[in-house]
């Protein structure tokens, strides 16, 4: 039996559906949203993003040294990016990122399925630790990413 935990947060944004996908089908652009907490220190990928095309990531969180390699599940312009890890801390993961027009603007939605190793002691930890992490992590991207668009950031 598998056992995902679900987190989802949601922001909106005062660019087009389009600006926002644009922005977000780019991995080089995560150094832009990324919380103190995280460095990248490498990006590899092409763009657009297009279904199985796979993205390299090489950061540090809390000081530990993580290498991330994503692949593009969909890409469905302009409206919904998912992301999936080949190899991450996390046993599964799949990011969606939906993007409604509402409002003359954007509702952005991050949305995570995510599972870590170790069975019963790693759900414990999705439920408590990992929902801490992400929290913190969406809500410091969606952050830097309202003050993107409202800066007159544009794709």
């Amino acid at each position: 039996m598998s056992h995902h935990s679900l987190f989802e947060r949601s922001v909106w944004l005062n660019a087009s559906p389009e600006s926002v996908y644009a922005f977000h089908q780019d991995p080089r652009n995560i150094t832009r949203i990324s919380p103190a907490s995280l460095k990248v220190e490498e990006v590899s990928c092409s763009v657009p993003a297009c279904p199985r095309e796979e993205f390299r990531l090489k950061v540090r969180q809390f000081g530990i040294p993580l290498e991330w390699v994503g692949f593009w599940e969909a890409a469905e312009f302009p409206s919904r990016l998912v992301d999936g890890a080949r190899k991450s801390p996390f046993r599964h993961w799949r990011h969606h990122h939906v993007f409604r027009p509402e409002r003359g603007g954007t509702l952005m939605t991050d949305r995570v399925e995510y599972a870590l190793p170790f069975g019963v002691i790693g759900r414990i930890l999705a439920c408590t630790v990992a929902k801490g992490v992400l929290q913190v992590l969406f809500r410091s991207r969606h952050k830097a990413t309202l003050a993107f668009f409202s800066n007159g950031g544009g794709y």
